[in-house]
């Protein structure tokens, strides 16, 4: 027999930590997070922009989070359709400066705080599949080789990330704009390095690299590019990625020689960044937030703030709908979250635009025609096999 809950949230990251803990807030009474098996799967390190204290104290999160003592970023530099150096801090921002995070350190704040709201765990297993069942969703568990049982849950909130699996398996088919490649290191940092408090972008004939400190001797150095030149110019392999890496005009000066100096190359993680959206994010008894739902190029800068966002109003839209089931609530996701890709897709379009040093090169070409294709430049995913 499966375990009967007001909502089941599959994927106990940020959007998904967020829905649940918003749930037990506005007081639905069971609500079970269902965290996948694993996770030693590497994180990239981010920077949260200030806005982000406004949905972490809608969550009642804000006195914990500086409880913290996170890293502060000051705001940003990029070298972005000139040579120079152009800067962007926070200091006239009403909300402060933003914060570098450790992501595993942030997700695991994010659960403990849901956990001790009263959030059910079903920690080490994995979503097999689900269907709607008398009313509400049934959702089949495994854990590793084997049956991990169901859950018979009213309302299911797929926070999954990018796969979507709860929304796939009901039916819904994502729809890709863009397929970005991220190849991203830990880097040591140099006593005498510059790279201070802010993050820092820099585009390059092939892509664009993005550095944030996360921690005294440490930063995270992401390189975004296609795949067909990942592969040309080797960039999956830490000796040219290194060498890229010192080829560039300022994030080589800023993160300094420590990494090079060790002579031990680059642990890489190489990592899809697409630009997807579902083409229906909510339907009978179910609705995603999050990356399930539609992910953002990386230089949006929206992730983690996108994903408490999406979690705190995915979850008040299913508190209402639990008072008073009424569709006009899962309509109303679903326009409000098409219209955010939307807008999405026009921020993405104008960055991009800005960019005119390499017109003629492979990856600025193809986001102009993204650009001038819009919302109808899309192509859809196959089977979660192709993921």
């Amino acid at each position: 027999m499966g375990a009967a809950v007001d909502v089941a949230v599959i994927g106990a990251g940020p959007a998904g930590c967020a829905a649940a803990l918003a749930l037990r807030r506005a007081g639905v009474d069971s609500v079970v997070l269902v965290a996948a098996a694993g996770g030693a799967r590497p994180r990239f390190g981010e920077s949260l922009p200030p806005d982000c204290r406004l949905p972490l104290s809608d969550l009642g999160l804000w006195p914990a989070f500086q409880a913290q003592r996170p890293e502060p970023c000051v705001g940003s530099a990029s070298s972005w359709g000139g040579d120079a150096l152009g800067c962007n801090d926070f200091l006239f921002n009403p909300h402060g400066s933003g914060w570098h995070i450790e992501r595993r350190q942030f997700d695991a704040f994010l659960l403990e705080q849901a956990l001790a709201a009263g959030v059910a765990l079903r920690p080490g297993t994995a979503f097999e599949g689900a269907a709607n069942s008398g009313g509400g969703i049934a959702i089949r568990l495994r854990a590793g080789a084997g049956a991990a049982g169901t859950i018979e849950a009213r309302f299911a909130v797929d926070a999954s990330g990018q796969r979507a699996r709860l929304a796939r398996a009901l039916g819904a088919v994502p729809q890709v704009n863009d397929r970005l490649i991220c190849v991203a290191a830990l880097v040591k940092l140099d006593q005498e390095q510059s790279l201070g408090q802010m993050t820092l972008l820099e585009a390059v004939e092939y892509g664009w690299w993005y550095a944030a400190r996360v921690g005294p001797e440490e930063a995270i150095v992401v390189l975004a590019s296609d795949a067909e030149l990942v592969r040309e110019r080797r960039l999956h392999e830490a000796a040219s990625w290194r060498t890229h890496l010192a080829g560039t005009r300022h994030l080589a000066t800023a993160l300094g020689a420590a990494d090079r100096a060790t002579g031990a190359p680059p642990a890489l993680a190489v990592r899809r960044a697409l630009s997807v959206r579902l083409d229906r994010c909510a339907g009978p008894n179910w609705l995603a937030v999050g990356d399930a739902a539609s992910a953002y190029d990386p230089i949006s800068s929206q992730g983690v703030h996108k994903a408490l966002v999406e979690g705190l109003a995915g979850a008040r839209r299913i508190a209402q709908w639990l008072r008073e089931p009424d569709g006009a609530e899962l309509a109303g996701h679903q326009a409000w979250m098409d219209a955010r890709f939307a807008g999405y897709l026009r921020l993405r379009d104008y960055l991009y635009g800005q960019e005119i040093r390499w017109a003629d090169a492979p990856f600025w070409q193809r986001r102009r025609q993204a650009t001038a294709a819009g919302l109808g430049a899309t192509t859809t995913l196959r089977s979660p096999a192709h993921d």
